[in-house]
């Protein structure tokens, strides 16, 4: 078996990131590998590598002995998509999780049948149904869930290796130009609900999210997450700027701060994380108490803007305390209010993508990447048992395991839910 030393590594690196001229999606062929690294390599720690991970098209994972596929939205890219012709897959690289399955299966069947990279055991990333490293170790459905948890695949991944943090995720957020509108971002937005006569879920602690990644709404626990605020008035502030559609304010108090929709006479503000620059009076912290004793402090508002359902009243109070942009109507949105926004404002698929190189990936995104279930018994090399964490609220489909990397919260959602995949195959 070869050895590569620390300088090699960095060669083969480079040699693949120039590799401009090859005529494969990405650069990421099986047969093209040999151009960077021809044989496995050894670091520091004494842990064997292969080519595909000297190369830097996949990433080594030594706590959990597995290769994670370096590009964390392959799906993203239209030369790959057209490669492996998977259906169902979206232009931003979003899939339902039965797409996500069928991704994977041809990632194995790639290249006719020698799979993607050399390799046929590409997997979803894995889940045990109980986990006590979890903030909630049993919920309503005995599964555990929420912040905290390390026994999965993308939990230890988010914590371990790539250095997130709940609720913060990796400190930073979205920086975008959409139509008139600035910042807004890939993770949930916080509603009113799904109608003006339907304020929130009366059953249980939680309320209606809406994404301008899809486009879709959810239900979320309003205790441990944290999510964004877009506020909304019913009407104009003031005269109503001249044109049609998104018309941003160029007079008066709103100028600059706000935009009207002309089509169905409502305000919005500009900055789709205002409270990331303005708390409008909501300081200090708060301590979150869980049920395995995971206790943890944290910002009222956090950098990125992102808050718990509750903090957006107070928020929203001393936002129209302050009458910002002249207005002191501001509330929050229904869900069909941000639907009617999102198609207004139509953006195209890679316009909130993020752009970034951690620990190794590329691209990966603020968003929810879908896992699967494991059996209860084994560890991250363990494969997809085919179960999952049962009936969704809707009762019409299953529910499955995600990792939300915006703040690190593990939880389930509805199989025909729109996120990401990452995949890995188990190291020998």
């Amino acid at each position: 078996m070869g050895r590569l030393d620390r300088s090699t590594i960095v060669v083969a690196l480079m040699a693949l990131a120039s590799c401009a001229r090859c005529d494969h999606p990405r650069g990421h062929h099986r047969g093209r590998l040999a151009d960077a690294a021809a044989a496995t390599a050894t670091v520091d720690a004494g842990v064997s590598i292969d080519a595909a991970a000297a190369a830097g098209a996949t990433v080594y994972d030594p706590t959990q002995r597995v290769y994670w596929l370096a590009d964390a939205n392959l799906a993203g890219d239209p030369a790959m998509r057209a490669a492996l012709g998977v259906a169902g897959v979206n232009a931003d690289g979003t899939m339902t999780y039965a797409t996500a399955v069928r991704w994977i299966a041809a990632l194995n069947a790639y290249d006719g049948g020698a799979g993607y990279l050399g390799h046929r055991d590409w997997q979803l990333p894995v889940t045990p149904p109980t986990d006590p490293s979890c903030a909630v170790e049993g919920g309503n459905s005995g599964k555990s869930f929420g912040p905290g948890c390390t026994g999965s695949a993308l939990g230890q991944l988010f914590t371990s290796t790539l250095g997130g943090k709940f609720p913060e995720g990796f400190g930073d957020r979205a920086r975008n130009q959409i139509g008139p509108f600035r910042d807004l971002q890939q993770g949930l937005y916080w509603t009113a609900g799904t109608k003006a006569a339907e304020p929130t879920p009366k059953t249980s602690p939680n309320a209606y999210t809406f994404t301008f990644t899809s486009g879709g709404r959810g239900r979320n626990t309003t205790r441990a997450n944290y999510f964004y605020v877009l506020p909304v008035v019913h009407g104009a502030i003031g005269a109503a700027p001249v044109g049609t559609g998104l018309v941003p304010y160029t007079a008066g108090p709103a100028a600059g701060l706000a935009v009207y929709d002309s089509v169905h006479d409502r305000t919005w503000p500009v900055d789709g994380s205002l409270a990331a620059s303005s708390a409008f009076g909501v300081a200090g912290a708060e301590t979150l108490s869980f049920q395995t004793g995971y206790d943890i402090t944290t910002a009222t508002i956090i950098a990125t803007g992102a808050m718990r359902f509750p903090t957006a009243a107070a928020w929203l109070r001393g936002m129209n305390a302050a009458s910002y942009a002249g207005a002191s109507t501001w509330s929050l949105p229904t869900v069909d209010e941000l639907r009617d926004l999102h198609a207004q404002l139509a953006p195209a698929p890679d316009a909130l993508l993020v752009e970034d190189d951690r620990a190794g990936f590329h691209r990966f995104q603020r968003f929810f990447y879908w896992a699967c279930q494991r059996a209860a018994t084994g560890d991250s090399r363990a494969p997809c048992d085919g179960t999952n964490p049962g009936p969704a609220p809707n009762g019409t489909e299953q529910m499955q395991w995600a990792f939300n990397f915006q703040t690190g919260f593990q939880g389930t959602d509805e199989e025909s839910k729109e996120f990401f995949v990452v995949p890995y195959y188990p190291a020998p």
